[in-house]
């Protein structure tokens, strides 16, 4: 009998956790079924489709998210390929994100009654937000570097605190994985370097629980595994890699700016949402989340270290002429998920009441934005209104970037579609087919040129798909020759 309590405790924290994930899914499992958008179709016909050998070792464009194409490659040999299963790794990534994030929260208060709420409470945020949700209903490898950064954390922290060769093997395997799933993901890692340097640098620690500087040696060491088991995972495409260097230089004039709606983007995101009016109604949280790190060392640590790394992600735009979108910042999504969490246990534990009200308010907001958000690109919508508007003598064509992504729909409705070159370089032979009745403009706001020379050669708008993925950028329109 003595035991029971414990044992009573445990079953509700596994009730808690699984029901956490369950609700991840239903409210993830909605969006599988959408049409692809660019990246994703690029990204399967550049590489998965090669097969294993073809997706770790080609690397010619920036959108190879190298452990995500191999994964989405596994997916489609064994179930068959249709958006469902390309999208199915980052799904279930997904779902094992909402456990990673509770394992970070365990590992960051213990295992007491409070590391217990914070886990159950992070899971729940983890599974609801809208930064966490998307990730994991697209084929990229968004959701992977949510995963990873949990995991990679909660074993930096688990080291810290109790150093073992495996401890830290397990920790440089997760920065490895994490950051061949992207690699933007690095910036996790190196703010972890910055730390052990920082702590270093103070000597032995002035408070209990402070971080030794030994540990902090063993943390480096851990570090520079990593970056050793990075460069022989990513050997077979270094040579790829710096031959197209300069696509990682922001050259071409139209790449998001920190000034602009993706930089909004990236501050509206500690509100678990890149929704304006969904992130406000979480700001309560995140002050009182604020608030009780301040007061709390042990959260304040795991904090700084899962959002630390947005501070060496912001070197790209700012000091390395890059470039950052909202979205490459999935590594932070535990931190914020554990810095919203700890807001809510915070009100609960002033005002329950005000507590349940801001949860409400919140959950609300945050499915509202997703329920209300739309399409991230409609190729597939746009390539089957012309098949059933067009007549049989009428031909079509498309304009968009490099990749001629709109044959993944065209190709099965037979519908014989031709690109027009990257950027519509080769648009003009179209336009002096006299049969040519038919483009579908991708990307419209960044081809204002081949927009113009459409208009101008007679063709008229039939029907647009707007589409929210690049700020609104990834609308289509279907024109028609007049």
């Amino acid at each position: 009998m003595p035991d029971a309590p414990a044992e009573i405790i445990s079953r509700r924290f596994v009730i808690a956790i699984t029901a956490a994930v369950l609700l991840a899914a239903a409210v993830r499992a909605p969006f599988l079924t959408d049409g692809l958008w660019y990246d994703e179709i690029a990204a399967f016909l550049g590489y998965s489709i090669n097969g294993p050998w073809g997706a770790v070792s080609t690397y010619y464009t920036q959108s190879n998210h190298v452990l995500h194409s191999l994964l989405a490659w596994g997916s489609g040999a064994a179930l068959g390929v249709d958006e469902v299963t390309v999208r199915l790794p980052s799904f279930l990534v997904g779902l094992g994100a909402v456990l990673a994030v509770a394992w970070l929260a365990m590992i960051a208060l213990g295992r007491d009654a409070q590391g217990v709420r914070l886990a159950v409470t992070a899971a729940f945020m983890t599974a609801l937000m809208p930064i966490a949700v998307l990730p994991a209903t697209e084929a990229r490898g968004y959701s992977l570097m949510t995963l990873f950064s949990a995991l990679m954390t909660a074993a930096f922290l688990r080291a810290l605190r109790s150093p073992t060769r495996t401890a830290w093997l397990i920790y440089a395997a997760a920065c490895a994985l994490g950051i061949w799933a992207h690699l933007v993901t690095m910036c996790v890692p190196a703010f972890h370097a910055a730390w052990c340097v920082v702590v270093l640098l103070r000597g032995a620690p002035s408070t209990p629980g402070g971080t030794p500087p030994k540990a902090a040696r063993a943390g480096l060491m851990a570090i520079g595994m990593a970056a050793l088991l990075t460069l022989l995972i990513y050997a077979p495409i270094l040579p790829a890699m710096f031959a197209i260097r300069n696509e990682f230089r922001a050259l071409d004039g139209n790449e998001p700016t920190l000034l602009g709606i993706e930089g909004l983007m990236m501050l509206l995101s500690i509100g678990g949402s890149w929704n304006a009016w969904a992130s406000l109604t979480a700001l309560p949280l995140v002050l009182a989340g604020i608030a009780a790190a301040t007061r709390d060392a042990r959260l304040r640590t795991a904090l700084l270290l899962s959002l630390g790394g947005a501070v060496v992600a912001l070197a790209f735009p700012l000091f390395l002429g890059s470039w950052l979108y909202a979205r490459f910042l999935a590594f932070t999504i535990p931190g914020i998920a554990l810095l919203l969490a700890a807001g809510l246990l915070e009100i609960n534990d002033r005002k329950p009441i005000a507590a349940r009200m801001v949860a409400l308010v919140v959950a609300s907001a945050w499915i509202a934005s997703l329920a209300t958000l739309g399409p991230r690109q409609q190729i597939r919508e746009a390539v089957m209104y012309v098949a059933s508007h067009r007549s049989p003598t009428e031909g079509a064509f498309a304009v968009g970037l490099p990749d001629d992504v709109h044959q993944w729909y065209a190709v099965p409705l037979r519908v014989d579609m031709p690109g027009s070159g990257p950027y519509g370089s080769a648009l003009e032979q179209h336009l002096r087919d006299p049969a040519a009745a038919w483009a579908v403009l991708l990307y419209p706001r960044t081809l204002t040129a081949a927009a113009e020379q459409l208009r101008a050669a007679g063709f008229v708008e039939e029907a647009r798909f707007p589409g929210w993925i690049d700020a609104g950028g990834g609308e289509i329109i279907v024109l028609r020759r007049r």
